[in-house]
């Protein structure tokens, strides 16, 4: 996938102009008045209510595939972009593209804002069975915030 793919599909797909200004005065905001580690816990807290009230999607879920699948298809509906998930040992790798979360709130907000999609993933692993010694962790994102990568696992 290419970087001018993805910018391509980001700009034309995400944030509404009428939302834009005041995302990016928040993010402003919320970095300037708080550390970054209280930032992550309360954007984990706001993913975890997303996923609370999307939970009926998954809860039916049998296999890798099907989550996978089901995940997109909630995140094509509110125009979040889509998911990869690999599966490797001792976990998961998550690798969510096209999130609007570096244009909404600033690309220099995405190591706090990309929380949310930790508290999303965990959320929704949760509704599966998945135990509390297993957690989902943002490892990094790239091309400009357009990929998020996360690992769920111990």
């Amino acid at each position: 996938m290419t970087t001018d793919t993805l910018e391509k599909y980001f700009r034309g797909q995400q944030v509404s102009v009428q939302w834009l200004p005041v995302l990016r005065a928040m993010g402003s905001e919320l970095a300037g008045s708080a550390d970054e580690g209280d930032l992550a816990r309360l954007f984990h807290a706001i993913g975890g209510r997303m996923a609370a009230s999307a939970s009926e999607h998954f809860q039916s879920v049998q296999t890798l595939d099907q989550l996978q699948e089901r995940l997109n298809a909630y995140w094509a509906h509110v125009n979040w972009g889509w998911v990869a998930l690999n599966e490797v040992k001792g976990g998961m790798d998550i690798v969510h593209y096209a999130s609007p979360l570096a244009e909404a709130f600033g690309q220099q907000t995405i190591n706090w804002t990309a929380a949310l999609l930790e508290g999303f993933y965990q959320s929704i692993f949760k509704v599966l069975g998945a135990g509390d010694k297993m957690a989902v962790r943002h490892m990094g994102a790239a091309a400009e915030g357009m990929e998020i990568h996360l690992r769920f696992g111990r």
